[in-house]
């Protein structure tokens, strides 16, 4: 147990960063960002590669030195300030760890380097191995240990010496799906018991809405999206950020009038489909036909027998259904929309009869479309 230990006795500081640029010539990696990060928070910074994430992380660490703009941990201006000042952990998808250093001496590294007595440091060493449940393991080598075991160590190493703030580049990044999944809940439930302020860089979304308490959605230099991972999921601000996070289908409508005088979507099959008219707020409805693109999630899609709805519908044909276990994933040709597909997560049980080739209505979930102007209106 290391509940009484200093480790367990963290605390986070907030980080301010405040219109931070970076350029590379006449590349511009990171744009003007401003991002307040709360004491003890947990934050992704998710975006394709090129999107600048790593770059504005290695800033905050001080690897990368600002075009423009500030960057403050607590209280203190630490823009200029050399990386090994700084006093952040930082964990990296190569591990870094000395090969021919022993599990210990390489979490015990940071400590000798800060000029800890030799008892200090080994009540750390300890303390942080019992925390990433690695104790006994101290006299072993990195080549003695599983990926996800040299990741422990890593990060061992990088929380020994008491950082408020902990940067993690890519972490996961080279363990299997299984291990990332089970080191993802490791990670958390460490950040969680510590107290210390997290900043995460990844290209998984998946990752990104498991562990985080906000999630920074970037492209091209600039932060798109900053919001908990249900509102990214549910309320996304952009076609950009609807596709990257989370699987979703994008498709062309037209927002109309219903008989009612209610807004509804024509995918071009003449029928109007219902849409909960707060979802189209940012549309601009002027008594015209407006063209738009609509965002909806699998599982928010309804797949039912051929005239079995009483209420508008798109008309759809199978293409493909793939057993995944818990669903079907099933892969739908829509006539009448150009000839567009899209994918439908269903229950098992309701539609194991679904073949190549059945025609079928499909149903949208009202609440859960999400509409975005299309380009050019």
């Amino acid at each position: 147990m290391i509940v009484d230990s200093e480790l367990a006795s963290v605390s986070g500081k907030g980080v301010d960063v405040k219109g931070i640029g970076k350029t590379f010539g006449e590349v511009t990696a990171v744009g003007s960002v401003t991002l307040k990060i709360q004491p003890g928070e947990f934050i992704s910074l998710l975006g394709p590669s090129g999107s600048g994430k790593t770059t504005l992380l290695m800033m905050i660490a001080g690897f990368e030195t600002p075009t423009s703009g500030s960057i403050s941990i607590g209280d203190t201006d630490v823009t200029h300030t050399p990386a090994n000042k700084r006093g952040v952990g930082m964990v990296f998808q190569k591990y870094a760890l000395f090969p021919h250093m022993t599990v210990a001496e390489n979490i015990a590294f940071p400590l000798k380097m800060r000029k800890f007595e030799r008892r200090a440091i080994d009540q750390r060493v300890d303390e942080a191995l019992e925390l990433v449940r690695l104790g006994g393991l101290n006299a072993r080598t990195p080549s003695q240990l599983s990926g996800g075991q040299q990741q422990r160590v890593a990060v061992a190493r990088a929380l020994v010496f008491q950082p408020q703030v902990l940067l993690m580049d890519e972490p996961l990044g080279a363990l299997d799906k299984k291990l990332r999944e089970e080191m993802q809940i490791e990670i958390k439930s460490i950040q969680e018991r510590l107290g210390v302020t997290v900043i995460y860089v990844t290209h998984d979304q998946e990752e990104a809405l498991t562990m985080s308490d906000r999630v920074a959605v970037m492209n091209d230099g600039d932060i798109v999206q900053l919001g908990t991972p249900r509102e990214l999921y549910d309320k996304p601000m952009s076609t950009f950020v609807a596709d990257f996070v989370g699987r979703t289908n994008l498709l062309n409508a037209t927002v109309k009038r219903s008989d009612s005088g209610q807004p509804c979507l024509d995918f071009g099959g003449g029928e109007c489909v219902s849409a909960e008219s707060a979802r189209l707020d940012r549309i601009a409805l002027n008594g015209t036909d407006v063209s738009v693109r609509i965002a909806v999630r699998p599982e928010d899609i309804e797949v039912l027998p051929l005239g079995r709805s009483a209420e508008p519908t798109i008309k759809g044909v199978v293409q493909a259904s793939v057993f995944l276990g818990s669903h079907l994933l099933v892969v739908l040709d829509l006539p009448d929309a150009g000839g567009a597909q899209i994918q439908a997560q269903v229950p098992v049980t309701a539609h194991d009869d679904l073949k190549r080739g059945d025609k079928v209505d499909i149903r949208l979930d009202p609440t859960r479309i999400n509409a975005f102007m299309a380009k050019g209106t």
